[in-house]
């Protein structure tokens, strides 16, 4: 069974529309760059131009991208790895004052530090602090830094995934609502 992403899962108005639009862009272009059978960027003089606000153009060439990826030098599942922990990062900085010390908002603080520390769990000595659970997953706090068995263990690719980030921020974003919902 296929179950697609839907744009309107995430209300533009809300906190992780634009930034789950920008995920899902960057996912969806991996197979341009990553599967050879794709049949564009096939030559080197196909340049892709960004301007700077205080550097000259930049100038990018897919094809170079492509060759890369086709010879070993770069892969699919760092891409969606290191996309998966922008998104991350960026969306629990977004919403962190909404941080209610629950354990679906712990597990998402966690999943935003592994996402800071080049997607490795990485605990100091008192963490982690507070229960961390969303769904099923549970990240243990009684055993705490180098003890716990996530320490050093990758976050996305590993203990979650794409699917997962996803869901979770869903689940976040509705709770913000709640929250918010019941302050006024």
């Amino acid at each position: 069974m296929i179950v697609e992403v839907k744009s309107h899962e995430f209300d533009k108005n809300l906190f992780f529309y634009d930034l789950v639009s920008s995920f899902s862009i960057s996912l969806c272009g991996c197979p341009v760059i990553f599967e050879e059978q794709v049949d564009i960027y096939k030559t080197a003089d196909q340049i892709l131009s960004f301007p700077g606000a205080y550097s000259k153009a930049k100038h990018l060439a897919p094809f170079q991208l492509r060759t890369q990826a086709l010879n070993g030098d770069i892969n699919k599942s760092k891409h969606i790895a290191s996309c998966c922990m922008m998104l991350a990062n960026t969306a629990y900085e977004s919403v962190k004052n909404y941080n209610d010390g629950s354990p679906e908002f712990e597990f998402f603080r966690h999943i935003r530090n592994a996402s800071s520390h080049l997607n490795k769990f990485q605990f100091n000595k008192k963490e982690p602090a507070h229960p961390a659970k969303w769904r099923s997953a549970i990240i243990e706090h009684n055993t705490k830094g180098t003890d716990n068995k996530l320490d050093g263990e990758d976050c996305f690719g590993f203990f979650i995934g794409v699917a997962d980030i996803l869901d979770l921020l869903l689940e976040i974003e509705q709770k913000i609502i709640i929250q918010l919902k019941n302050s006024t």
